[in-house]
């Protein structure tokens, strides 16, 4: 078999392979001679129809199988003896054959980049450093309260706190909105921050009572109709209910699935809060790392077979989430881009330090997943069952331990902050 390669592109090749053709003759013979022993012809006993006869009625179908055979087994061959590692093959067509010449046949190939040493020595990461303490825990029992809270109808007037239940109609440009019948609408006093001029109004009614007043509708209101709009609106308040936050007791934790009381709620809030923390800091040096590494490899090129296939799975990724079409494939090739850049960085810092896929971070990262579901038993069983999802599980926890790689041989330094902060919420 003899190679020649030409490059085409800063990642295109033509690679141009020759088989010799009695190799070729060969491999068809013996396909011919192991049809003869398989066929039956009508008049012949089996095994024994005459060789001209098969391969006049097989022969052409043989020869092009084997020909596709032949340069597939040859490509990955050739592609072994020239080291190139393809990121995919866009074309494989035989080139017409001479009289009595060798099989010959061009594959248009895109290969990888060679990527240098990455050295991060000099990389400086700031690492976020937190810790939950008893007020996180209060704060989100709080959250709890709140998810929990029920309304009760008083005979006062709207004071912090209550629902005001009412129905509204307006009048702007010259007509009725709506239409016909009314709006209805039931907000909190005190979260009014985005429409005071209702808040305002609303403080102090009382359940049957109307107002006829002038407002100003905030610009992302959501009635189109009204949004930016001044207009005059008639207000029949229909009920004004006092809120009731429910106790921090024993049925408190049991309406969440907990029995063992306050105490064990407790401690079911402190351990979701140090996930959720775990992977925040986790999302935060990912995202520091990765911008890092991005930044200083921005002119890497990237196999463009390997963009579009990103694009294709960013646009499955959009419809799946969104239930609409997605962008078009322009709108996505830079983030597609970006993110084979990337995989493509990742992967070469495990290739060059030898990381290699953890089994024990692998089966804590499945029971972490799981302990988020009603039966994790049933979900680690469902991973491991199930080898795409597995891939999924092994792809992160790689690219965690590279990661963790960087993080060990970069410019570290550790932020004390609170929790709170991590999360944004301060």
């Amino acid at each position: 078999m003899q190679v020649s390669v030409e490059k085409t592109g800063d990642l295109e090749r033509r690679m141009t392979v020759q088989v010799p053709a009695d190799s070729i003759d060969s491999k068809v013979s013996g396909r011919l001679n192991e049809l003869r022993r398989q066929v039956r012809l009508k008049g012949f006993r089996p095994g024994r129809v005459p060789m001209n006869i098969i391969r006049k009625r097989y022969g052409d179908q043989v020869r092009e199988e084997v020909l596709q055979q032949v340069m597939q087994s040859s490509l990955e061959e050739a592609i072994g003896e020239q080291s190139f590692r393809v990121a995919g093959v866009s074309s494989l067509q035989p080139t017409p054959p001479a009289d009595g010449g060798d099989f010959e046949f061009t594959a248009e190939l895109e290969v990888f980049p060679e990527i240098p040493e990455l050295d991060v020595s000099d990389m400086d990461i700031e690492r976020p450093k937190a810790e939950i303490t008893d007020s996180d825990v209060d704060d989100m029992i709080e959250t709890l309260r709140q998810q929990r809270i029920s309304f009760k109808e008083v005979d006062r007037g709207a004071a912090e706190g209550d629902r005001v239940s009412l129905g509204y109609v307006a009048q702007v440009d010259g007509e009725r909105v709506p239409e016909q019948g009314e709006h209805e609408i039931a907000p909190v006093m005190g979260q009014l921050a985005a429409f005071p001029a209702l808040e305002e109004a609303l403080a102090g009614v009382k359940g049957g009572e109307e107002k006829d007043i002038e407002l100003t509708f905030p610009d992302n209101y959501g009635y189109e109709a009204l949004a930016g709009k001044t207009a005059q609106v008639q207000l029949t308040v229909k009920t004004v209910e006092e809120s009731e936050l429910p106790e921090v007791d024993e049925s408190f934790a049991e309406a969440f699935g907990i029995e063992g009381g306050v105490e064990e709620l407790r401690d079911g809030v402190r351990k979701n809060l140090e996930r959720e923390m775990r992977q925040a800091v986790n999302n935060r040096l990912r995202q520091v790392v990765t911008d890092g590494l991005g930044e200083r490899f921005s002119d890497l090129p990237v196999p463009a077979s390997r963009v579009s296939q990103e694009v294709q799975q960013l646009q499955a990724q959009l419809k799946q989430q969104t239930g609409q079409q997605p962008p078009a494939a322009e709108k996505l090739r830079a983030s597609a881009e970006q993110r084979v850049r990337l995989g493509m960085l990742l992967g070469e810092l495990a290739r060059q330090n030898n990381i290699e896929i953890d089994p024990a971070r692998v089966q804590a990262r499945i029971e972490e997943v799981a302990e988020t579901y009603d039966q994790p038993s049933e979900v680690i069983e469902l991973y491991r069952s199930e080898p795409h999802l597995m891939d999924q599980i092994e792809n992160v926890v790689l690219e965690d331990q590279v990661i963790d790689w960087v993080l060990e041989n970069a410019k570290v330094e550790d932020k004390e902050m609170t929790f709170r902060e991590l999360m944004g919420r301060e």
